[in-house]
């Protein structure tokens, strides 16, 4: 009961922290979205102020006497003629320090607002061409400027710049996303600010406390156009003071609620216990009763499981022997002809007296050698199907060649083609016989495909090579392929596509328990372009 106690209160710990987590998640996931926000408007009122200033610029310059002034650089003319414009933007945008204007060598002509400094004045030669903008630090303060030269029917009359001080993207987004909002800079411009967060780690997305009251902090970093430098941090903080509190509300509910769910299951328990104890006592007399007929059941059952595997190989070597019966009339056929006319033969000289002993000596060892022939092919059929399944040292190569030589008889009455292509001489340790017994079962089907279809150059090919480590031996016919979806049922026991007379359904069956049971390899059969190809990998091999 204890353990199931601590199990119940770990299980709750950890749906709490999943439930804690989950919040978590979702605040971090707002605090993105707020950064996303940030940074999007940040951008946009950068496009927007282009713009703005952009379409300024042209409109001043086309005012009665601006261009004239400009052009005679007068620089009290185009204060001046600016004043009034001057004065507007202000009013529009009270953030903006200055208004510069250059002429085609890039010099300083007039200004209104903040006095340049030397070091601005220097930073003449960074002018561009084309519309700029960004901001740069002078010595004393940084801000961002718009710089838009101006030309009329291809003429080019000045450059405009505008100087806007960083507490217009300030005030824009803290007005945007009702934040609380700073600037911190990198010089003296504001040191009161800059001392009151000296304290505090500030990063993107760092939790403050201050005064009572948590915030989420967001940072825009200002960097230098010219050099990359840091040159100030809008600092934005977001209360999240509410959030926290729900955060810690929602653990201790859930804290609390796993206990009182703790408490109602161990009440379940405890009576469940009871009942369940009672029944297992039950249930233990009658598993120990059944204990004393499980082990001679189980021996029942494995002693079945084996004679069913040995019928269904029996049942496979006898299907095979059925179809050997047939092999040897076909390996019989040509010796049988030629020892009756070497006796026809005999016969015939007899009878015109033309015999002579050495003739009959001649004839006699000719057809004491095709008897000879006749009696290997009976002995190696009968060590084909010797019953002996013993692990031994064999060629690979050895036992395709001697499953080919069973069937090549048949193979060539049919006028079936028969290559084989090894690329080298392999070893493994096992079972020849039923090494060979599986390529035999796969070349009699093939042959009986071949046959079945009427394939008009029939053809089977047997490819041995290694990859990978593994010995591989492909045996492909031209038959059309396997017409059975999906393939694999080809291997179940019983299943045949050939007719109930030709087929008893488990040659390929045992051809697959063989190869993955006794050499520990895979078969497994796919369609090519012509025909069916059956591939058999052996995991290990060793080259002789």
């Amino acid at each position: 009961m204890l353990f199931v106690s601590i199990i119940l209160i770990v299980m709750a710990t950890i749906s709490g922290y999943i439930h804690y987590f989950d919040i978590k998640k979702n605040m971090e996931m707002s605090q993105k979205d707020y950064m996303s926000q940030i940074n999007n408007f940040y951008e946009l009122r950068q496009e927007l102020l282009n713009k703005h200033y952009g379409n300024r610029s042209l409109v001043h310059v086309d005012s009665h006497g601006v261009q004239s002034a400009i052009f005679a650089k007068d620089s009290k003319r185009i204060v001046e003629l600016s004043v009034y414009r001057w004065e507007m933007l202000k009013k529009e945008n009270p953030f903006l320090l200055g208004l510069r204007f250059y002429d085609e060598k890039k010099q300083l002509i007039a200004y209104l607002g903040q006095e340049p400094e030397p070091h601005e004045i220097k930073l003449d030669e960074e002018l561009s061409d084309e519309v700029d903008f960004g901001f740069f630090s002078s010595i004393s303060y940084s801000a961002y400027h718009i710089r838009i030269p101006i030309y009329k029917e291809g003429v080019f009359i000045c450059t405009m710049e505008f100087i806007i001080s960083p507490e217009y993207f300030l005030s824009r987004i803290k007005n945007y996303l009702s934040l609380q909002g700073y600037i911190l800079y990198n010089t003296d411009q504001a040191p009161d600010i800059n001392a009151f967060f000296a304290g505090y780690k500030l990063d993107d997305g760092s939790i403050l406390k201050i005064e009572n009251i948590t915030y989420m902090t967001y940072i825009v970093r200002i960097k230098d156009k010219f050099n990359g430098k840091s040159l100030a941090s809008l600092l934005f903080l977001q209360d999240i003071t509410e959030q926290q509190k729900n955060l810690s509300n929602t653990i201790y509910k859930e804290f609390f609620m796993a206990i009182i769910v703790i408490i109602i299951l161990l009440i379940i328990l405890n009576y469940g216990f009871n009942i369940l104890i009672k029944r297992l006592e039950e249930s233990e007399a009658n598993l120990l009763k059944l204990n004393y007929t499980l082990e001679s059941r189980v021996r029942e059952e494995s002693k079945q499981r084996l004679q069913s595997e040995k019928l269904l190989i029996q049942q496979s070597r006898l299907a095979s022997m059925g179809e050997m019966i047939g092999n040897i009339a076909h390996q019989w056929r040509q010796p049988l002809t030629e020892l009756g006319a070497t006796l026809f033969n005999l016969y015939m000289l007899w009878s015109k007296q033309k015999l002579t002993g050495e003739l009959f000596d001649e004839s006699m060892d000719h057809c004491e050698k095709i008897i000879i022939h006749m009696s290997k092919t009976i002995d190696d059929f009968r060590n084909f199907f010797a019953t002996t399944d013993e692990k031994e040292h064999y060629v690979v190569n050895d036992a395709i060649k001697s499953a080919i030589e069973l069937v090549s008889a048949a193979l060539k009455n049919h006028y079936i083609d028969l290559v084989f292509y090894e690329k080298d001489r392999y070893e493994l340790e096992g079972s020849p016989r039923q090494f060979a017994q599986v390529i035999l079962n796969i070349l009699v089907n093939a042959k009986d495909t071949l046959l079945d279809r009427a394939i008009a150059k029939p053809r089977i090919k047997i490819s041995l090579y290694s990859e990978n480590e593994h010995i591989v031996i492909d045996i492909e016919d031209n038959g059309g392929g396997i017409l059975m979806d999906p393939i694999e049922h080809i291997f179940e026991p019983y299943f045949t596509t050939k007719h109930a007379k030709k087929g008893t359904g488990i040659g390929l069956y045992m051809s697959k328990m063989i190869i993955e049971e006794n050499t520990n390899g895979s078969l497994e059969a796919f369609n090519t372009s012509e025909g069916a190809c059956f591939k058999i990998t052996l995991r290990t091999f060793g080259s002789v």
